[in-house]
């Protein structure tokens, strides 16, 4: 899901250069360290990612083998569950017990989508900014800031290890409001890995692939039944899961639109939130079937691309 990318241009912009302890370097290599140690460092450790109620405590280990990512995570709150990743390949594990929810989203914290591409693409909509140095579990950090230049998205607050990158603790900040933490307790960095470290050990456990889930190239090439008119600036469609569910992207932010004609809901719009994300359903105007939006934007936002829905005419 992360893409290896030529390190950044540096832009000429002064306002992304930072003159103190950081070494005088851009935001733009800052970013890119990111980009890079998320993927090819070597690091092992235990962080926490709080958004809404909800509180998870993960174990992570990771590596960098071969041109291939492996990676363990276990849920060390809760349910007993880990995520073997292996390149492209996740697989789950939970623990057998007579509850077990399989319909769940993976408390990986940034680790999964954002910040995977040139973020210095993104001026027209965030500005960056380097905010000196901090101290996230016993390493020094270089704090970062991206903030938006409309009210149609999200801020964000980053803390990078200041001699690898490696991203230490994030904020997704609304209008000064913090609504997730993501943020490492405890992490070596750049240490040998133990090979038994990266291996499952459930032993009597129910295991679903989460890349399963993706859809069958046939689905990919549907004609769409419809099509969102509006988006905030800079969002463009990265993938479609099949003719009724389409991903949006801003680079850093994601927009999930979902159409489901077989609804006999009779709620003309409900909202939920989870820390940043909203999930907004809504009826679909003239059909017996329900707009679901699922978006790291605020309401307002996601109430615009749900209204901006319509059928495609051929």
């Amino acid at each position: 899901m992360r893409i290896l990318i030529p390190l950044l241009i540096l832009l000429a912009s002064p306002s992304l250069l930072f003159a103190g302890q950081a070494g005088d370097e851009s935001i733009t290599v800052w970013l890119e360290k990111m980009r890079t140690a998320l993927k090819e460092e070597s690091y092992e450790g235990v962080f926490t990612y709080m958004r809404g109620h909800r509180f998870d405590t993960v174990r992570v280990v990771h590596q960098f083998k071969d041109g291939v990512e492996v990676e363990r995570l276990v849920q060390l709150n809760g349910e007993q569950r880990e995520v073997l990743r292996e390149g492209d390949e996740i697989i789950c594990r939970h623990e057998k017990t007579d509850h077990i929810d399989l319909e769940h989203d993976v408390p990986l914290g940034p680790f999964t989508h954002a910040f995977n591409e040139n973020l210095s693409n993104y001026q027209a909509f965030y500005d960056f900014s380097l905010q000196g140095e901090d101290r996230i579990a016993d390493h020094q950090a270089i704090k970062l800031s991206i903030s938006p230049r409309h009210d149609d998205r999200y801020g964000y607050r980053l803390w990078l290890d200041k001699d690898t990158g490696l991203l230490l603790q994030s904020h997704l900040v609304s209008r000064g409001r913090i609504l997730e933490v993501f943020r490492f307790a405890q992490v070596d960095i750049g240490e040998p890995i133990e090979p038994a470290n990266l291996a499952g050990n459930l032993d009597d456990f129910i295991e679903h692939n989460l890349t399963a889930m993706e859809p069958e190239a046939p689905e990919i090439i549907a004609r769409p039944e419809w099509r969102v008119s509006w988006l905030p600036s800079g969002f463009r469609q990265i993938t479609t899961r099949g003719p009724n569910r389409i991903l949006f992207s801003d680079g850093i932010a994601t927009i999930s639109v979902f159409i489901e004609r077989s609804n006999n809901s009779q709620i003309d719009e409900a909202v939920t939130h989870m820390g940043g994300t909203v999930v907004l359903t809504r009826r679909l105007e003239g059909s017996a079937g329900q707009i679901t939006v699922v978006g790291e934007v605020p309401v307002d936002t996601a109430k615009k691309v749900a209204a901006s829905v319509e059928p495609v005419i051929y």
